[in-house]
């Protein structure tokens, strides 16, 4: 591959607008002149985006081949189809795939002749710190919700009939509008961009662990993170959900469901699973001690800890970090 690149690199200088186009393992992709921070080797098809590293790296979190999955795979093939696609070429090119982490998640519907934007300061509620507005010709075409630098969600609501009369690309969705029933007119795309630090919050790694959960991602970023709302109250959260709004939340139903459990949640359960064990040694410890108190009881452990983590040379703290590290607690 670095031979093929000094090719596109050497052409490049006489003419700029030359593109280097590679076939690997009945793949075809346009191999760029350059690289990018960690990955040497940067690979494009209609499909996908595909970073390869040169050398192994010292950071641990670090992984050698990043993939980006084009919105037309995605909306042609589907997610599945399209991840299994290219997972078996990285197989068939690198060998076995060891781990996988996904990076970030963009889910998406679209929608036409829904009112998004009328009195959008005031229709809104969620979790979301933040709210923009952007428009084209005096008329709203984008509203945003939370902050693209954010760690966790970011919304963007936006015109995407507009998107495409003005950028001249992506018209592939005219077919999809078609046979959806949609106004080719007035077709507006509902986008939640989700981090990798909100996913870890729930302990989705994989893209098995994505399509496991689609639904509930879907319903929480419509119900939890935005949802539109009804002004019938004064009360903001006793508000109504609007109806147009409850059918986009139906969006994803035709996808798996399993209940997503916030890992600081699930690591408290994990915890409190301990105690029945833990009293059971620590009565059996009081019985042979005849201490009857449960404060005498703690006090007790405590020096005895002491001495006991004194003896093999290591103390409470340090055995407790090996053990957050090894379980994994955040």
């Amino acid at each position: 591959m670095q031979e093929e690149q000094e090719k596109a690199k050497l052409t490049a200088i006489s003419n700029a607008s030359y593109k280097h186009f590679i076939t690997i393992n009945n793949l075809k992709f346009k191999l760029l002149s350059h690289g990018t921070k960690g990955y040497a080797y940067i690979l494009h098809n209609n499909g996908y985006e595909v970073k390869i590293a040169q050398y192994k790296s010292k950071i641990k979190s670090w992984l050698p081949i990043q993939v980006r999955i084009s919105s037309e795979y995605l909306w042609l093939y589907g997610l599945e189809n399209s991840w299994s696609l290219i997972y078996n070429w990285i197989v068939e090119t690198f060998g076995n795939i060891e781990t996988e982490k996904v990076c970030r998640l963009d889910l998406c519907t679209h929608v036409s002749d829904v009112d998004l934007t009328t009195n959008w300061e005031n229709s809104y509620k969620g979790t979301f710190k933040k709210r923009n507005m952007f428009l084209t010709n005096n008329q709203i075409n984008s509203i945003t919700f939370g902050t693209r630098d954010s760690k966790n969600i970011y919304c963007r609501i936006y015109n995407k009939t507009l998107e495409i009369q003005e950028k001249k690309h992506k018209t592939w969705f005219y077919e999809i509008w078609n046979k959806n029933g949609l106004n080719f007119e007035n077709v507006w795309n509902i986008e939640f961009e989700i981090k990798s630090e909100f996913l870890r919050k729930y302990e989705l790694y994989t893209v098995n662990d994505i399509l496991t959960h689609l639904k509930d991602l879907w319903l929480l970023c419509t119900s939890k993170f935005l949802t539109k709302i009804n002004n019938d109250n004064a009360k903001v959260e006793r508000c109504s959900i609007n109806s147009e709004w409850l059918e986009i939340q139906k969006c994803y139903n035709n996808f798996k469901s399993s209940p997503l459990i916030d890992k600081k949640i699930k690591q408290d359960y994990d915890a409190n699973d301990l105690i029945p064990t833990i009293m059971g040694y620590i009565t059996s410890y009081c019985a042979y001690k005849k201490i009857l108190a449960i404060d005498d009881a703690i006090n007790d452990l405590k020096e005895n800890g002491k001495k006991y983590f004194t003896k093999k040379n290591t103390t409470f703290e340090k055995e407790v970090k090996e053990k957050i590290n090894m379980i994994g607690v955040i």
